[in-house]
């Protein structure tokens, strides 16, 4: 599916589609179903705001869109 999410920190917004980790490439805006990213957007809806750890530490992001 793919995400349109928003950094809460500085207000940039990002789109990704979550796919197979063997489909993955960020140049393309793909990211592996097992990346931190996808596995804290999954399970939630359009509104919520998740907390992600990423190698530079934790995040928050506002989920603003979801589409299959």
């Amino acid at each position: 599916f793919r995400s349109k999410i928003k950094n809460t920190a500085n207000g940039m917004s990002v789109e990704y589609t979550i796919v197979a980790d063997s489909e993955a490439n960020m140049r393309d805006k793909k990211i592996g179903a097992s990346t931190p990213i996808a596995k804290g957007l999954l399970g939630h809806k359009v509104g919520d705001i998740v907390e992600i750890k990423v190698p530079a530490g934790l995040m928050k992001f506002e989920i603003e869109s979801i589409s299959i």
